[in-house]
């Protein structure tokens, strides 16, 4: 396919899915779609990330746009959580999953943009020093399925750590 189509085909895809989401949205008795703005930060994300994907030739190039993509993709899925659960509180210690963002933004553009290996390290150090941070304080503030969430990120990244820890031990 002509690269020039592409570009023009892919937003109006999203287009087209974005209206179809809220004409459904629109359907559903229940769900009030002004409840659900939220998924235009998530498409727009997506919509960042998708002209590395769009164009391969200029992938390299391209790849930085997935920083700014997974900020948006990140802070609508917490505005969605937030609308739909009415649970605003936890905007108190949200905010600490934005660095964390930043940082999957920089690990998936490495990945991409065959960026150097340092790139992929600190992007990683963000996203889980964020991760753990959100989960450490997730856990002993807000309401039930605030504390719940948060339990379950430390135990999740505890067994992460562990895993990996008794196989570099084996390959070592």
């Amino acid at each position: 396919m002509d690269e020039s189509k592409r570009g023009t085909m892919a937003a109006g895809i999203i287009l087209v899915a974005l209206g179809a989401v809220f004409f459904a949205l629109n359907l559903i008795p229940g769900i009030v779609a002004a409840k659900t703005w939220p998924l235009v930060l998530v498409v727009l994300g997506i919509g960042f990330c998708l002209p590395a994907v769009i164009w391969p030739n200029q992938k390299q190039s391209l790849a930085g746009l997935f920083i700014p993509g997974c900020i948006l993709f990140v802070l609508g899925a917490i505005f969605l959580f937030n609308t739909l659960t009415g649970i605003w509180s936890v905007w108190a210690i949200a905010w600490m999953l934005i660095p964390g963002s930043v940082g999957l933004g920089l690990v998936m553009g490495a990945w991409i943009g065959k960026w150097d290996r340092s790139v992929t390290q600190v992007g990683t150090w963000m996203l889980v020093l964020s991760l753990a941070l959100f989960a450490l304080f997730a856990s002993m503030f807000g309401n039930i399925v605030v504390k719940s969430i948060g339990a379950g990120l430390l135990v999740v990244t505890g067994l992460v750590l562990l895993i990996r820890s008794l196989f570099r031990k084996q390959a070592a």
